[in-house]
């Protein structure tokens, strides 16, 4: 009883989630309290509804209490209804591009229902990513109209921080079913330092069994473009979920020959070899993932982190990656989370660009009308 009551000191909030995600059945073990933090901080995190799959297969369900089921089994029942979205919205897609030659894949979410993976059950999905030949943006843009989908946004200077500088067009909303649908033609903005190719992403794909006309990333593309959205593109505001999605990818792929060497040729190819290192090395470090050493050394010798850069960057990443707890946030959280999110801008902008955008939006803060209005 002593070593169960000493259970809470010894881990952070967060890593009692991290725990009981990689082993569910520690999470019969824990204290009424404990219990409590994990199931509060997997709705912070969005893995409440793969918490819930997770007890159930094993064999926990049971043991718990009527509360704590009605709490899991209404994330479930909630993801189910995501998930038929998910999947009705990209047949409707695809039927708008039907006849038009457009190459069309789904990434993220809908790329791993797609592939069949069981990492799909239990994910909370809020739109549906495809990617599409450069080229065929506009021909994209204007069959999505035609069926429905209108832009989000029309600010003059928000359509032009889209469609000059991002990987994507302004993200774009169906009139009646209100489901949105994000427009890529790669996987890092046009201006960032990085510069993946998203023609030879297509080239890679693989088609979807039994669904003409649709293409998901392959093995190794659906692992990069997980790091890539979290240890470049993204700010790690919400990032142990995509944290868990690559340590079930990684898992999975990793019973396939010869995939690590395949990763890393392909990193090499698409140019993101920072955040695969970054990547690698936090599931590795954090979820206990089974990385061989030589992958994680190749990988930072390619990555090129930089010894002090590297020692903060990983520093950082465990800080904000890790919730702290269910509710606020810690000064020190704080701080590395905005350090964080400073990075990914300067990364994704050239330095006068960064300043110009930067300033724009400090002043939309200031004077939030200014958001609804057409810029001259």
């Amino acid at each position: 009883m002593k070593n169960r009551e000493q259970s809470m000191s010894t881990l952070s909030p967060g890593l009692l989630l991290i725990s009981v995600i990689r082993t569910p059945k520690s999470y019969a073990q824990l204290l009424v309290q404990e219990r409590e933090v994990v199931l509060r901080l997997a709705r912070k995190s969005g893995l409440l509804a793969r918490l819930a799959l997770l007890l159930q297969e094993s064999g926990v369900w049971r043991r718990l209490s009527l509360r704590e089921r009605n709490i899991l089994e209404g994330a479930r029942v909630l993801c189910l209804e995501h998930e038929r979205m998910l999947s009705w919205e990209v047949d409707r897609i695809r039927r708008a591009m039907w006849d038009s030659k457009v190459k069309l894949m789904v990434l993220k979410g809908a790329a791993f229902a797609q592939a069949g993976l069981d990492l799909a059950r239990g994910r909370m999905v809020a739109d549906v990513d495809i990617l599409v030949e450069e080229s065929q943006l506009d021909l994209v843009e204007s069959l999505l109209k035609k069926a429905g989908w209108e832009a989000e946004i029309h600010n003059t200077y928000d359509q032009r921080y889209y469609r000059e500088w991002m990987h994507e067009i302004p993200p774009m909303r169906h009139r009646q079913r209100l489901t949105e649908v994000d427009v890529h033609h790669t996987i890092l903005p046009r201006t960032s330092r990085l510069k993946p190719d998203g023609e030879r992403i297509l080239e890679a794909a693989v088609p979807v069994e039994d669904t003409p006309g649709l293409w998901r990333p392959s093995n190794e593309d659906l692992v990069l473009h997980v790091m890539v959205h979290l240890f470049y593109d993204g700010d790690m505001e919400r990032g142990l979920r995509d944290l868990v999605d690559l340590d079930f990818l990684a898992r999975h792929f990793c019973q396939n020959d010869g995939f690590w060497d395949r990763l890393i040729m392909r990193a090499t190819a698409l140019d993101v070899m920072l955040p695969t290192y970054y990547g690698l090395w936090t599931v590795h470090h954090l979820m206990e993932t089974p990385i061989p050493n030589r992958v994680l050394i190749t990988a930072r010798d390619a990555g090129k982190p930089g010894l002090v850069k590297g020692a903060i960057m990983r520093k950082l990443i465990a800080l904000v990656i890790v919730p702290d707890a269910p509710d606020g946030v810690s000064k020190v959280r704080t701080v590395a989370r905005w350090l964080l999110y400073l990075r990914s801008h300067w990364l994704r902008m050239p330095p006068l660009l960064l300043l110009k955008h930067l300033t724009r939006k400090s002043r939309r803060r200031i004077n939030p009308d200014a958001r609804n209005r057409r810029a001259v």
